[in-house]
């Protein structure tokens, strides 16, 4: 029988999409058995809970065990999806209102940037002993990765493992697949794309309807500026009017990662400014969405108290579980390994030769053709020029970001953090050191105590 484990079940919203498409694949619930571990007991127990309520609400079983001992839970795993939230919000605030000081406006600040950098230092802190167990107590097993800095991680995990197969699971190409479906007026069911690049800065390359090439529709609406579309995504449809391809991430992260968007107050007010609400759960996203500076941050919070609010509704019985499956990859990529069945998705791998035009042993987010032989990610052959040079402008920060988290080296970190476009754009060097040393100083509790010695 398989095993899943499940590393940061307490981080609810992630377990609970997971646990549903668990439950909802008759061939994983009655065929492996899914390990929930996280270090904290109480947010274990919630997960837990939910693991049951779903259960009972589908009427189907549940094999599923839980425990805060990460060598109990890796025993003899054959798949690791890590979902951890690393450190509390007020460490989110200092990755933020550090570099706001020295002009450098963020919105998520997850994935580059000065606040990317430093989450990827307090994420590969706990990262790194997961795969080092992950060598002991199941070599060769699957390490599904859905932690961000997706990039700076897969890279640093990848230059880590041993036998481990490292791959970085990401949303956002099926959420921009959907997003398409919708702009475009056609059934989801009925799109097809090819899509490729680096996570958060992946682009549609192909994009199609019943062998129609669906671009000229987009450009359309890109050229029609009161249309409803363009208000809501407008960094994105910038993007692809000068460079030709929509891209993969919300306008909101679109726009930490380029230096033309968010270095001065009338490109935040033309491109940033919140013109739509996506509400979801109670929560409103529209502000992160559009790219309204640092609202992650109010959004954590509010999802912090919902969460608790939601169990308690469930436990009265005041709501119903929602119990529709999720676009997350992690459970149809353990189903197709298993049962051998043919399946398609942009996964995060290292660039092996996948995408010539960019450096060998970065990370890239290409299509990976999956079955009972495994994963297999696909050549990307001909990608754009003009994308390649966008991309290499992440790249360079999460290839300098991997070495100094792997080495500790303080200096390839502020190395990292003077190539980020946004911050270059913004910043002297020697203001990006002050930056840097304030935000060590800051999160000195947080990173690998030998970034210190």
């Amino acid at each position: 029988m398989p095993k899943i484990t499940l590393i940061g079940a307490g981080s609810v919203g992630f377990t609970r999409n997971l646990l549903r498409d668990l439950l909802h694949d008759q061939s994983l619930r009655e065929n492996t058995h899914l390990t929930l571990m996280d270090i904290s007991e109480q947010r274990l127990g919630y997960a837990m809970e939910y693991a049951r309520i779903y259960a009972a609400a589908l009427q189907v079983p549940l094999r599923c065990s839980a425990t805060t001992d990460l060598s109990a839970a890796l025993d003899g795993a054959d798949y690791v999806v890590t979902v951890i939230r690393t450190g509390e919000l007020q460490h989110q605030i200092a990755e933020y209102e550090i570099p706001l000081r020295y002009g450098v406006d963020q919105v998520v600040a997850d994935t580059l940037g000065p606040g990317g950098v430093f989450r990827g230092l307090r994420a590969l802190k706990a990262l790194f002993p997961i795969i080092d167990a992950m060598e002991e107590h199941c070599p060769g097993a699957y390490l599904f990765n859905y932690v961000n800095p997706m990039s700076i991680n897969t890279i640093a995990l990848s230059r880590r493992a041993r036998t481990v197969q490292v791959f970085g699971l990401c949303h956002g190409v099926q959420a921009t697949a959907r997003l398409l479906a919708r702009f475009t007026g056609v059934p989801f069911e009925s799109l097809r794309y090819l899509c490729a690049g680096v996570n958060h800065q992946a682009f549609m390359l192909k994009l199609e309807a019943a062998g129609v090439d669906l671009y000229p529709r987009l450009r359309e609406l890109m050229d029609n500026s009161g249309c409803p579309e363009c208000q809501e995504e407008k960094v994105r449809f910038e993007i692809m009017r000068h460079f030709d391809y929509f891209p993969t991430e919300s306008s909101g992260h679109a726009s930490e990662y380029l230096p033309y968007f968010r270095k001065r107050q009338d490109l935040l007010d033309k491109f940033c400014s919140c013109s739509v609400s996506h509400v979801g759960g109670g929560i409103d996203y529209g502000s992160m969405v559009a790219g309204i500076s640092g609202a992650a941050i109010e959004i954590n919070r509010q999802l912090q108290q919902q969460y608790g609010r939601q169990l308690q509704e469930l436990r009265a019985g005041k709501t119903q579980p929602d119990l529709s499956p999720s676009p997350e990859y992690a459970m149809r990529l353990v189903s197709a390994i298993e049962n051998n069945i043919p399946y398609t998705a942009n996964l995060n791998v290292i660039n092996h030769g996948l995408m010539p035009s960019l450096p060998p042993e970065c990370s890239v987010e290409v299509p990976c053709l999956v079955n009972g032989a495994g994963i297999n990610p696909c050549r990307i052959e001909n990608y754009p020029e003009p994308l390649a040079a966008l991309n290499r402008g992440m790249i360079n920060v999460q290839m300098l970001a991997a070495e100094g988290a792997l080495n500790c080296d303080r200096r390839r970190i502020m190395q990292a953090i003077a190539l980020d476009p946004l911050t270059a754009a913004v910043c002297s060097l020697a203001e990006i050191q002050q930056m840097t040393d304030a935000l060590f100083s800051a999160l000195r509790d947080q990173v690998e105590a030998r970034f210190f010695s």
